[in-house]
């Protein structure tokens, strides 16, 4: 997945503009440690620090990396105001009450410092002639069900930019909603690029779910009939992505 919004991206680590004198970036749920390598990269004279509640898989470190295994949910061992940014890539839309994660996430950002979120929506669109088959319409239907009984949000992407700007800790909140083709298709080929890595890693993660889901109804018919659906090149299936960079008021 990195590669694809690392494409869109231009090979830069957000929308937001070169943040000066950075000198504590913490990245939260950082899976592969991609996006924190290359921010050690991008700001050698800053420590990178990444957690994730996984493992780190093996692979060489930037001297000005380090990993820590943590759980977000659980209290993070950083004073407040510690870090000059502080990313987040499809992180809220796994937690438990995320608006109280995001809270306890933001006390640690110093003033003026740079808070960038990327997340989804965790359902199929179609917004063509026909609409959402109806193997998507059920999919989305019960997972989002599933979710909500879980105190799960399936829509954070949506909710990022409104939450934040409720807070009132933010000079400015920015946001762009990116439509992901699940086919591939754009007229923006990054875009088209980003949409095939989504619809790959939905496939896997979707394809590979704990067989205790399909009590809920999440069969492997109804992923599998959901999946040609969304990908399907004559219709129009996408997810939605939201991108958020906002700044602490001094």
């Amino acid at each position: 997945m990195h590669k694809g919004i690392d494409s869109y991206l231009e090979h830069k680590l957000s929308l937001a503009p070169m943040v000066k004198n950075a000198r504590q970036i913490l990245e939260i749920g950082c899976g592969s440690g991609a996006w924190a390598i290359q921010a050690a990269k991008t700001y050698p004279d800053a420590t990178v620090t990444a957690i994730d509640v996984s493992p780190l898989p093996p692979r060489p470190l930037p001297r000005n990396m380090q990993f820590l295994q943590l759980n977000v949910t659980e209290p993070l061992p950083f004073e407040p105001e510690s870090f000059d940014i502080i990313h987040a890539r499809f992180v809220f839309l796994h937690l438990q009450h995320w608006e109280k994660v995001l809270e306890h996430v933001v006390s640690l950002l110093k003033p003026n410092g740079w808070l960038w979120i990327e997340d989804l929506n965790s359902e199929f669109y179609d917004d063509g002639i026909c609409g959402p088959g109806p193997f998507i319409k059920k999919l989305n239907d019960i997972y989002g069900s599933h979710m909500h009984s879980l105190n799960v949000n399936p829509l954070v992407g949506s909710e990022l930019q409104s939450v934040l700007e409720r807070m009132e800790i933010f000079s400015k909140v920015n946001s762009v909603k990116i439509r992901c083709p699940m086919n591939g298709k754009d007229k923006d080929p990054r875009i088209g690029r980003v949409g095939s890595v989504m619809f790959a890693s939905m496939s896997k993660a979707l394809l590979s779910m704990d067989l205790r889901v399909a009590n809920t109804g999440i069969t492997r018919q109804v992923v599998e009939g959901a999946l040609r659906e969304v990908s399907d090149p004559s219709r129009s299936g996408y997810m939605k992505m939201h991108m958020t960079w906002s700044q602490k008021k001094k």
